[in-house]
Formats: C-alpha cells, structure tokens, sequence
C-alpha cells in the first residue's frame, strides 16, 4: 500500500520484546548412589516481538489494518473492545509485503476509540504482535444536508439527508421548521450500505424555514428562502486539516472542538513525506488549496522524512545538514504561501513532537518550518515539540493536573489523548489570533 510507510521503516520500527527465558538445564546429582532421575528441563518460552502495525482511517467510513513482518505467514487481527478481544478474521501475504485487511471494520457514532491487536507466529516459532488505536470521527460530520436554496411558496422540494461514511445502518431524526411555527420531525431510516435518504417539503408561508438532521446529540442545519425573503444563510469556512499519518486523529477531534465553527474537510495521506521521492507536496498543497479555498489550513508532516533532496543548483544534499534543511524550508515555505492564499486564508503548521531514539531529523524538520514561517503573514507555527517533549521524548505528560500518555508505542505518533490534547491547542489557536507568534512558547494545553 503506498500510502503506509515503506517496509524499510517498519523494519526500522520492529521492537523487539523478548518475554521468554530458556530455564538452564538441571546438574546431574552428585551422588552417584542416588537412583532418581533429574527432573525434565522445561522447554523455552517462545520469544516475542513486537512489529509494525497501524489502522488506517483515510478512507470515510471505514478502518483498514496493516501489519508488517509477518515473513508471509497468516495474520490473525482483533478489537479490543472492553475486557474482551473479538476476532476480525486472518489474511495472509507474501514475504516482504505489509499484511492488509481493507476495510476490516465500519466507523460508528457509538464507539469513536477503536482498539486493535494483531498476531502473527514467525517460522522460527517467534510470536510477533501489534496493537494501534485510531479515533474516528464523531457524527458530527458524518451527515450532509441538501436543501433547495430557494423555493416558492406552494411548491415542493426536496430535502436529501447524504451519509458521508456510505455505511447506512442508522435512523437519524429530520426536522423541518417553519417560521414562528412548531418544527415537524420524523425519523428518516437509512438502510445499511444505503447513504441518501430524502423527504419531500412543500412550504406552505413565506419566510426563511430550516431543516435539521440529528443524531446523537449532533445537528446538521441548512436554511431554505421562501418566497421573497433574501438567500440562505452563508455556510461556515472551510478548515482543511492535513499532512501525513501525525495529523490522523488530530483532525477528529478537531472537528468535534469546533463544532458549527467551522467545516472540517481532513486530507490526510499516511506515508508521505515533503523530502520523500515520488510524493510532492508543493503541487499537492497548489491542488488542496484550488479545490478547496479553505479559511484555514492546519498541517502536520515530517514522520517519513530524511531523502535526499535537490537543491536549486541542482547539487543532491543529504540530511541533516544547512543545505538540507535550506531545501526543506524552500518546499515549506512555498506551501505555506499557497495555503495563505495571498493573504485571504490562514495557516497554521505544527511542529513534530521529537520521537523515541533518533531525534536528528525531526530537529532538523522543526528548524525548517520555524524558519520557513519567519515573515509571513497569516502564519503561524504551534511548538507541539515544546509542549509534549520540552526535554526529550516522553511517552507521559502533566495535563489538567494528571499524568496523561500521550504516545503510541511506536515512539512517533500521538496516541488518542494526545490527539485529542494537539486539537484542543489547535482550537485555541483558531480562536485567538495571537497564538503561534512567538516560536520559542509552547502553546498552552490547559
């Protein structure tokens, strides 16, 4: 899968865990009139590793699981759900291949942290396992609503109730409101893997009438003009929230933080990397900004970097040095200013917190972003390094007055309440224009 990590990295990332111990063999007893004999010397408990593994959001409505290492033998992958574990099924690939399970389970309103283990026993006998959570996003922005913009009055309409997951399985409740008038609500069913569902209104009074959809505590509301009364309400600006695998479960809860504030639309591509070849983000910022016209534009990138990169002159420079991050902050630069929009879009970019063993890159990442940042208006950087590794890596941070941890067990990502902390600071930022100015501050987290 080409948006996963490369095997090269997941080799890099295999921990090993040794858990088993050989039990030394029993001495022969010293006296030779004993006649018992010695006492079996029980066989070694099989070693254990810890691989590679990750879940996959990208794609709306559904997570995919992908387990490297397992040297072509079978995959058994589970949920932790509660206390117990239920098994997902098994799947099997070639030697040097990433086991892939697409699609091995839908997103839901009702469970948004989702736990996952796999196994896996080498032909060595070595069990090999891995466990990742990932939250999904909340039905806060799983429902579109579609309405005319504009109807007369006597004349009907349709209002389409689109589920953005294409999961279906749900029966959110439709409201239709006139003005100064009681709103009518009926449950609207959509059967599974079925993703539209409608209702017919025909309007009977002039005025500006809303329909609603809601679900667990969560409403989509659009305005329908009728008759004479001007247009429909402007909807909310757009935040695109992007980058590689470190703003996966970030952009979820940030969604949920900003609620009607802002539309979420999340562009996250796992694997990819400003310095890696054949992924250019410079034309992909161009491509997200043209398509989207986002108000904001939140980025976090930097987990797969260290290629070699060419500098304008056309000399290969090698990380980590000046001319690396010389052309690091070139690329960052340009996709700050196309996500700026010529000063009409703002841009927020987060710095990597440092990871487990080998901090060199991600150093030399963060310096490029602060640099690339410096006199650009409308930019601003948040020290997400400052905030969760001011002295290094740490797998636990103090937040609200509680030990918290904060990152998955490979060492580079954020867990789920790290993610869901980095979005909180995200929020905050969005709301106070000055946060972000001075690089040398981590932004709060209370």
């Amino acid at each position: 899968m080409t948006r996963l990590l490369p095997r090269l990295c997941a080799a890099l990332a295999t921990v090993l865990v040794v858990l088993g111990t050989a039990v030394a063999g029993a001495q022969a007893p010293t006296d030779p009139a004993a006649t018992t004999d010695p006492a079996p010397v029980p066989s070694p408990a099989p070693a254990t590793q810890r691989n590679f593994f990750a879940a996959d959001t990208t794609v709306a409505g559904v997570i995919s699981l992908d387990f490297f290492g397992a040297e072509g033998q079978p995959v058994v992958f589970y949920e932790r759900v509660g206390d117990k574990r239920e098994r997902l099924g098994v799947k099997q690939a070639a030697n040097g291949t990433p086991t892939e399970f697409k699609g091995a389970v839908t997103w839901r309103c009702d469970r948004l942290v989702r736990a996952f283990e796999a196994t896996s026993t080498l032909p060595d006998g070595t069990l090999a396992t891995g466990a990742y959570s990932v939250r999904t996003p909340s039905c806060a922005t799983r429902f579109d609503l579609d309405v005319p913009h504009r109807l007369a009055v006597g004349h009907s309409g349709t209002v389409r109730v689109v589920d953005r997951w294409n999961n279906g399985g749900v029966t959110p409740v439709v409201c239709i409101i006139p003005p100064h008038a009681k709103r009518d609500c009926a449950k609207l069913r959509l059967a599974r893997a079925i993703a539209v569902a409608t209702r017919s209104l025909t309007p009977a009074v002039a005025g500006r009438w809303h329909a609603e959809v809601r679900i667990r505590g969560h409403v989509v509301r659009r305005a329908i003009a009728v008759g004479a009364h001007g247009s429909s309400a402007k909807p909310p600006p757009t935040l695109l929230a992007t980058g590689d695998s470190t703003m996966q479960g970030t952009d979820s809860f940030l969604s949920d933080e900003l609620g009607d504030e802002d539309t979420v639309k999340s562009d996250v591509r796992p694997g990819t990397g400003i310095s890696k070849p054949g992924t250019n983000w410079v034309q992909i910022a161009r491509a997200e900004t043209k398509r989207l016209h986002p108000a904001t534009t939140v980025v976090s990138i930097g987990a797969s970097e260290g290629f070699p990169m060419a500098a304008a002159d056309g000399s290969s420079q090698t990380c980590c040095g000046p001319g690396w991050i010389a052309v690091y902050e070139r690329k960052v630069r340009s996709m700050m200013k196309s996500y700026r929009r010529d000063g009409h879009g703002r841009v927020i970019w987060l710095t990597l917190p440092l990871p487990d063993g080998a901090t060199y890159v991600t150093q030399a990442v963060n310096q490029a972003i602060l640099s690339a940042a410096q006199g650009l208006d409308h930019v601003s950087v948040l020290r997400m390094d400052l905030l969760f590794t001011p002295n290094g890596f740490q797998s636990v941070i103090r937040y609200r007055g509680r030990n918290v941890r904060v990152r998955e067990p490979d060492g580079i990502h954020l867990n789920i309440a790290g993610s869901a902390i980095a979005a909180k600071v995200v929020a905050a930022a969005l709301r106070d224009p000055s946060s972000g100015r001075d690089p040398n501050v981590a932004p709060p987290a209370n």
